[in-house]
Parts: structure tokens; C-alpha cells; sequence
């Protein structure tokens, strides 16, 4: 399957926002996640990394500790 993990990083660390992620809708700095059942997370950043091969995407956090 091709599903990703979205992490996010904020002081240095990476935090997991949400696994098994299948559509990804940028706005601005409003990231929406959506995994395979239809459920969401929402994130404020920018995307700093997607990763086919692990199947990762890394949003690095604009709102400092804001997912810490």
C-alpha cells in the first residue's frame, strides 16, 4: 500500500501527527491530512520532506512547541 506516516518537527525532535495518511491539501501554511477511513488532522507548517521510499512526510512546525 502506499500510505505514509506525517511527522511532525518542532525543537529539534519529530513528533507522529498521523499514520496511514493517503491525501495530503496544502493552503498556506494549513496542512489537512487524510488518512485511508476518511478521518483528518490538521496541521499549521510547511512540508520540509516527503519521502517515497519510507513513506513519510515531515512538516516542519511554524508555530514553535505547538505540537510538542
Amino acid at each position: 500500500m502506499c500510505e505514509s506516516s506525517v511527522l511532525v518537527e518542532s525543537g529539534g525532535g519529530k513528533t507522529l501527527l498521523m499514520e496511514d495518511v493517503v491525501h495530503v491539501e496544502v493552503n498556506g501554511e494549513d496542512i489537512k491530512c487524510t488518512g485511508i477511513l476518511g478521518e483528518t488532522q490538521s496541521a499549521k507548517g510547511r512540508i520540509k520532506e516527503i519521502n517515497l521510499m519510507t513513506h513519510t512526510i515531515v512538516i516542519e512546525d511554524t508555530i514553535q512547541g505547538a505540537y510538542e
